[in-house]
């Protein structure tokens, strides 16, 4: 049976790409391996794709080509699928992502006035790490906004509900006569003082809070020197055998201390997290007793919610 001729020129256009990659053309490989994809979309096409975009540091594009090829493994061999696997980690760690929900699919989607999509309920998007914005339109609904911010190596979560338009306002009625104003009544009394109980707890828990704060500090510490160790051997193996050392060259050994000081890193980070998270959570049930057992003669306590790429927390202004 005869080749199509796309299948033919995608065979030439990989030919190139692959010449190109092993004399370290790594912008010419990129282009012969695009053009060999968009010739011919096979999966293990746009895995190679990938992992000439990730050798290049466009982590984005590498994501979602990798992501792609992998949707359909059971077509890759098992040397490219381990590959490809390989490759989407390492870029997955460089990037944001978000899984968004929609509560009307036939909505359109847009994520910084890209639209990714209309007729799902649900899209997954890779992202730049930064501010963001979703949004869902629809006629005869109001349009759901929701900004974000996107971390590197996470997932954010959102979910767009789409509110129907209110209904143009009807004719003015006129309004009936006013009653007269009622007397005052009569002075609120001085507010009561909470239970010695509650500053009690306040104080503890707001101390367990700091000392969650403190362990986090201490392992996201250690997490930057694991980090910055794993980055030194990375750049030495690049050093060795080019971006793409262990996707393509036998440096196993040196690798595989690559991998175990990542995953070291990546386990302090998730410690350091879980600890942050937990004074959080701490820290806000001790916050949350000045509603509900306040201290004598306590007025005007405000908390105001922060929020920042490197975390977040609750800000109390006032006096206690």
């Amino acid at each position: 049976m005869a080749r199509s001729s796309e299948a033919d020129e995608a065979d030439e256009a990989f030919a190139r790409g692959e010449r190109a990659r092993r004399a370290g053309r790594w912008a010419e490989a990129e282009a012969s391996y695009r053009a060999a994809w968009q010739a011919d979309p096979r999966p293990e096409l746009a895995g190679e794709l990938g992992l000439c975009e990730l050798a290049l540091g466009r982590f984005r594009d590498a994501a979602e080509h990798l992501r792609e090829s992998l949707l359909y493994k059971e077509t890759l061999a098992p040397a490219a699928r381990r590959r490809f696997s390989e490759g989407l980690a390492r870029a997955e760690r460089e990037v944001a992502s978000a899984t968004v929900a929609v509560s009307r699919p036939e909505a359109e989607v847009f994520i910084d006035g890209r639209r990714i999509g209309r007729g799902q309920a649900m899209y997954f998007v890779y992202l730049d790490p930064g501010r963001h914005e979703a949004r869902a339109r629809l006629d005869g609904y109001l349009d759901e906004v929701y900004p974000f911010e996107a971390q590197r190596g996470r997932e954010s979560m959102i979910g767009l509900h789409l509110e129907p338009a209110p209904a143009p306002p009807a004719a003015p009625v006129p309004a009936a006569p006013a009653p007269a104003a009622a007397a005052p009544a009569a002075a609120a009394s001085s507010p009561s003082s909470g239970p010695a109980a509650g500053t009690v707890f306040r104080i503890g828990g707001l101390a367990l809070s700091a000392a969650g704060v403190a362990l986090g500090a201490g392992l996201m510490t250690e997490a930057s020197a694991r980090g910055d160790e794993a980055s030194a051997l990375a750049a030495e193996i690049r050093g060795r055998g080019g971006p793409a050392a262990c996707l393509y060259h036998e440096h196993a050994a040196v690798c595989g201390v690559l991998g175990d000081s990542r995953r070291a890193r990546d386990a302090l980070e998730a410690a350091a997290w879980a600890s942050f998270a937990s004074a959080g959570l701490v820290g806000a049930v001790a916050l949350s007793s000045f509603w509900w057992a306040p201290a004598p003669g306590t007025r005007a306590v405000r908390p105001v919610p922060f929020a920042t790429a490197q975390g977040g927390g609750v800000l109390v202004v006032g006096a206690w």
